[in-house]
């Protein structure tokens, strides 16, 4: 029979007016109000503790004794435990046998670790056993009992454990529940046997020592019934006696805690499946359910699809009235967890038609299994082998919050489910085969071999399966080899080669060859072993362009493989200036460089070449026309909103190409010269498959285009690439979309179609057919002429020094060091590094063309002696700053930085020295350079650095900082596009985050006031949204920066600080008028008169527009006084810095802080009560004499 799951919240009324009262009967403090041997009962840590040892023992059963009299019906629920070979129980309607013994006889429900006993009806000196565990027992009036049913199924308890024990008494019907659970129920009419008032009671079992604790008991006395009571009690009894929180609709309502549950403590990735039930006899005006999941979930009501969820840091609700019914309704939930904090949180609020409400909590109540059984969604349905949930924490606690008590996230409409969609003209998309999950798997890798037949590789243990395609439905054969989980597959070479990820026989590359000619692969050999796995594992396998090597790639969760050479120096390293904060989620906190990673191998696999690597995790390369590879690296979504946040990207790889990944917020920004940039950043999604269009039977747009795979949003695009030098500019185009369309991996087939399979990740998989039948030509397009690859060529011609030490290269490449293309420029600098460093360092420290010194200077910091760190500084400080470009000047600090980072840190009056040469520079006219200045000026402890920086952090950009997102996009994953839909509508400063990831390590010059101005930010910074981990990396920042302050008192006051919610908008200034002011390039306001009406309150938008990358702000005066003001600026003293220029007298009524180029600052203020003309104008020193305008006052 099936178990039945009445599954209700446990915890019992808070209030109800004139009919019930909750009182709570143990104060947590001592043992008032009770009676007991004071030998054997004691309070400890808040808990009553009832205690025998072997040698403290009671002769026979010995009671603690409520004082409160009798009682007749009532609810009553306690937590207890029972250690020891003992047993225990709670006596209720009972008598006091013997006052000074504290002996007592009655009913008593038990704690007893024998199943049948467990929960029994036990009358002490009476009637013995009542009802055994599992049963449901009425007693007529002469005593004569019949079994009536089964309330509910048996279930092991471990009475060691907390438990909630439950006892309802109404008139001649009696129940006990434990954590929830019917154990039985009895109807006792005898006449001369039954009771119906007594006292209550807590026993300690004579025999075995034992321990009993208990703690949080509530009873709720049942007493005289007014109408209100009675319809209250009616209520109560269509819930079927399942404990419940029940609220009458004029109380103030008091909410269960809400717990986040999981089916253990420990933090790993997997999938688990929840289910609360109840049971509804009553009309219900609303229903709405409240859940988040640490990293995402699925609910269900009564089997149907409720909704999904996969930012923890919200939370998602839910209208689930039209999914609830009369009888049992269980809400079921598919949650899975990526690693680290693991918890699912939910709660139900249901409000009856009589104004009852009830709420629904997630607590160790539910029941959880970690694999799906028969039917798990719908109600009463077998649940043999779910357990009961684990409490990881209550919504509050670390590291979630309180997710709850924050407004929803904004939704993103999902778009409507149908078919895959190929967009360009003449195109057609089919599917030709569904995939059996059980039988097949579900298929992420995919091959083609010399006959035309597919190879595809399920991502789990049902292995690779051969499909020979036909005009009818196509022919699928296993693969009869102990190969499974191949993230790549390959023919090459008469063989198939199999990229595996931790499935069988291990992660590892693999051969597999036809060894008795039979047309059906029997034989593999083991190539190289990996050592890494899942999602971040080992991936594709690809074949060279000249059809001679094999191309390995590893994600940055697997080690490199030792190669035999190297294309990159294989000194890599972190090269972070400032301490790195790890992800605030523990996400790859121990994956050190150079993270994933290219090898290229000969067929045989016998020597390993590392060709390029700094990547996140890619899962897949292809080749172009000119034999250029390019692959498609994956985001941390979870860094979503930060500055160092990087979208998804096409990478052109080149030899010895690094890509600056670094785990938390150490990774590399693309203007760093020891990295290359992104040939296109694509945006939010998951990487998977990439493929060139080369033969296929395409018009030529396409088939020169690469096409990159986006599993969560199920977009193919196509990207186009234009010829830009050594390297490629791109454009995206979507070229198949679908939803869901889970795309992992793609060939061009033997008949010139396109085919890709969808899966991944246990989701159904299917393959796909892209055919073109337009009618522009498909002819085959040829290979770039020489004129075209030139400057490629010129790059190739120093990649052959890559890895290798060959004489008179030096010359080759020195003149190769300025070169105008940064992909040359580079892969000079790179030949330069496998060169013996004594036979370049003193030509890199005489070189005077500018920007051949800097590419040699970051070769020498690189791999020269620490003892060259003098002559490097020195070198830097022969540039002429002033005539540098930008990326020069981004450059300089790298190659400084770097200079520290491996050589060692400048002694005091060097670092002084290089502070004060550097700080005229600060604020720049550019995020980069004012991200790279104050990074360094922290690092050199310079003085201004604080009064500088904090005025930048009230500033916002003037345009969207976040990138661009694509609401058609985010629409194709509702589950995924919302965080970044939050973001378009939240806009996070990530300039200013920037500058607090600086500033938290200063150590030295602080005021109350710069202090203040910092700790006050953070308030701010709980406006902003962004990815899983954005919160918390910013309360890293906080929690780092409050650790250096050594006053305590300072520190609480600055924790109360950050902690204050701040409007982004001044309170009673939600509708002031917004007045716009903007600057010219001839130093001057571009709008000079401004009008506004006495007392009104209004916001200037100042704008720091100017080209000329000055510094301006904008401050308010009164009439006639603004010569005096510009006077004042001037003669500040040491504090101008940190006064923003602004000078302290009164004729100053409100003023902006200095603007940087590209940031805008609103100043909200009162107008003055008296008409007039009031001039405003900047007050840096110079420019308040051309740069000024009036506020005209009126009535």
């Amino acid at each position: 029979m099936a178990k039945k799951i009445l599954i209700i919240t446990t915890l019992i009324f808070a209030i109800k007016i004139n009919a019930l009262s909750a009182e709570k009967l143990f104060n947590g403090k001592d043992l008032s109000g009770w009676d007991g041997n004071p030998d054997f009962w004691s309070v400890e840590n808040g808990v009553i503790v009832g205690e025998t040892t072997a040698d403290k023992k009671t002769s026979g059963n010995t009671f603690l004794i409520w004082k409160g009299g009798e009682i007749g019906d009532f609810d009553l629920t306690l937590k207890a435990r029972v250690k020891g070979n003992n047993n225990s129980g709670i006596q209720y309607r009972s008598k006091v046998i013997n006052a000074k013994n504290w002996s007592v006889g009655g009913y008593q429900m038990d704690m007893h670790p024998a199943p049948n006993y467990l929960g029994m009806l036990y009358e002490e000196r009476g009637r013995g056993i009542i009802a055994q565990c599992g049963q449901r027992v009425v007693i007529d009036d002469k005593g004569k009992r019949s079994l009536k049913g089964n309330p509910d199924a048996k279930k092991k308890c471990d009475l060691s454990e907390w438990n909630e024990y439950s006892i309802s008494a109404s008139g001649n019907r009696l129940v006990h529940k434990i954590n929830g659970r019917v154990t039985v129920e009895i109807e006792d009419n005898e006449t001369s046997k039954k009771s119906s008032k007594g006292i209550l009671a807590l026993q300690l079992h004579a025999g075995g020592a034992m321990r009993l604790e208990v703690k949080d008991i509530v009873l709720i006395n049942n007493k005289k019934e007014s109408a209100k009571a009675k319809e209250s009690a009616k209520a109560k009894e269509s819930l079927k006696d399942h404990n419940i929180v029940l609220i009458n609709a004029a109380q103030k309502i008091s909410v269960p805690p809400v717990k986040w549950i999981w089916n253990s403590k420990s933090a790993r990735t997997e999938t688990i499946y929840a289910r609360r039930q109840w049971t509804l006899s009553t009309p219900l005006k609303s229903s709405k359910l409240s859940i988040t999941c640490d990293n995402g979930f699925t609910a269900f009501v009564n089997g149907q699809k409720v909704g999904s969820g996969s930012q923890w840091e919200t939370h998602y609700e839910f209208d689930i009235k039209k999914y609830l019914h009369n009888g049992d309704n269980v809400l079921a939930v598919q949650a899975h967890n990526e690693g680290q904090s693991a918890g699912l949180a939910a709660k139900v609020k249901l409000v009856a038609a009589n104004g009852v409400t009830r709420h629904i909590v997630s607590d160790n109540e539910w029941i959880v299994a970690n694999k799906k059984a028969p039917g798990w969604m719908a109600p009463s349905v077998d649940t043999t082998g779910w357990k009961n949930a684990v409490v990881a924490g209550k919504m509050g606690d670390s590291p979630w919050g309180d997710v709850f008590s924050k407004k929803p996230g904004v939704p993103v409409a999902v778009a409507a489910k149908g078919a895959a969609e190929v967009h360009p003209k003449g195109f057609e998309v089919e599917k030709i085969y569904n995939v059996p999950k059980r039988e097949q798997g579900t298929w992420v890798s995919m091959a083609v071999d010399s006959k035309g037949r597919l190879y595809c590789g399920d991502q789990g243990g049902k292995g690779i399966f051969r499909i020979t395609l036909s005009s009818e439905e196509p022919k699928i054969e296993k693969v009869p080899v102990p190969v499974s989980g191949a993230h790549g597959l390959l023919w090459a070479f008469d063989s198939l080669y199999a990229c595996t990820n931790g499935q069988r026989p291990g992660s590892g590359l693999y051969r597999i060859t036809d060894t008795d000619n039979d047309d059906m692969l029997d034989k593999v050999q083991d190539m190289r072993k990996f050592a890494g796995g899942g999602e971040h594992g080992p991936h594709a396998v690809s074949l060279s362009p000249d059809g001679k090597h094999l191309y390995i790639l590893g994600g940055n969760h697997t080690a490199v493989p030792k190669p035999e050479s190297s294309a990159l120096k294989m000194n890599y390293a972190e090269d972070q200036l400032l301490p790195r904060m790890p992800d605030a989620r523990g996400h790859a906190s121990n994956i050190r460089a150079p993270g994933g990673w290219i090898a290229r191998t000969d067929p045989e696999g016998k020597t390993f070449h590392l060709y390029s690597a700094g990547f996140r995790n890619q899962y897949d390369i292809a080749f172009n026309r000119d034999g250029e590879m390019f692959t498609f690296d994956s985001d941390m979504e979870w860094d979503s909103g930060t500055p160092w946040y990087r979208p998804t990207r096409i990478y052109h790889v080149t030899s010895g190409s690094e890509f600056g990944w670094r785990t938390g917020t150490g990774k590399f920004p693309e203007w760093y010269p020891d990295v290359l940039p992104p040939t296109l950043d694509i945006g939010p999604g998951c990487p998977t498959g990439v493929m060139s269009g080369l033969g296929s039977k395409f018009p030529a747009k396409y088939q020169d285009a690469i096409y990159a795979f986006d599993w969560t949003y199920g977009t193919i695009y196509a990207i186009h690439l234009d010829p830009d030098g050594s390297s490629y500019q791109a454009k995206k185009e979507e070229f198949v979309t679908g939803v869901p369309l889970n795309v992992t991996d793609g060939v061009i087939g033997k008949d010139g179609n396109m085919y890709f399979a969808v899966g991944g990740r246990g989701t159904q998989s299917a393959l796909y057919r892209v055919k073109y039948s337009g009618s522009e030509s498909t002819v085959a397009i040829k290979t770039r002429a020489n004129s075209e690859t030139k400057v490629i060529e010129t790059r190739r011609s120093l990649e052959v020094f890559h890895g290798k030490e060959v004489q008179g290269s030096i010359e080759k490449i020195w003149p190769k060091l300025s070169h105008a293309d940064r992909f040359v420029r580079y892969a000079a600098r790179v030949a330069l590094e496998h060169q013996p460093v004594v036979e370049w360092q003193e030509k890199a420290l005489k070189e005077e063309d500018p920007q051949t010194l800097l590419s040699a200077l970051l070769a020498l910091s690189r791999q020269g002696d620490a003892a060259l760190k003098g002559d490097i500084l020195n070198a830097l400080s022969m540039l002429k700053v002033l005539e540098m470009t930008e990326s020069q000047r981004l450059e300089a600090l790298r190659v400084m930085g770097l200079t520290f980072i491996r050589m060692g840190e400048p002694d005091e009056e060097t670092a002084q020295e290089i502070a004060e040469a550097i700080s005229p520079l600060y604020p720049a006219s550019s995020d980069a350079m004012n991200r790279e200045l104050v990074t360094m000026l922290v690092y050199l402890k310079a003085d201004d650095v604080l009064a500088k920086t904090l005025p930048l952090m009230n500033q916002e950009a003037a345009g969207l900082e976040e990138i661009e997102f694509d609401d058609k996009l985010l629409a194709r994953s509702g589950q995924y596009g919302k965080s970044f839909q939050n973001q378009k509508a939240n806009n996070p400063q990530r300039q200013q985050i920037w500058y607090a990831y600086a500033l938290k390590n200063v150590e030295e010059g602080w005021n109350e006031n710069l202090r203040k101005q910092f700790f006050t930010w953070f308030s701010k910074s709980r406006n902003f949204k962004g990815g899983a981990s954005f919160g918390g990396f910013i309360n890293n920042f906080r929690n780092e920066s409050l650790s250096r302050i050594q006053d305590a008192k300072v520190k609480a006051e600055m924790d109360a600080l950050s902690k204050k919610l701040v409007a982004l908008v001044p309170e009673g200034y939600e509708n002031a008028r917004i007045l716009k002011v903007g600057a010219k390039p001839d130093m001057k306001f571009d709008v000079e008169s401004l009008e506004a009406k006495a007392g009104e309150r209004i916001g200037i938008e100042f704008i720091n527009n100017d080209p000329t990358g000055l510094m301006h702000n904008l401050a308010v005066c009164a009439p006639g006084s603004r010569q005096k003001v510009i006077a004042a600026a001037l003669t500040i003293g040491p504090k101008a810095i940190e006064q923003n220029f602004v000078p302290d007298i009164p004729e100053v009524l409100a003023s902006s802080p200095q603007v940087a180029p590209g940031r805008k600052y609103v100043l909200y203020m009162s107008v003055p009560s008296a008409p007039g003309n009031y001039p405003y104008v900047c007050t840096y020193p110079g420019h308040g004499q051309l740069m000024f305008g009036t506020l005209k006052v009126t009535n």
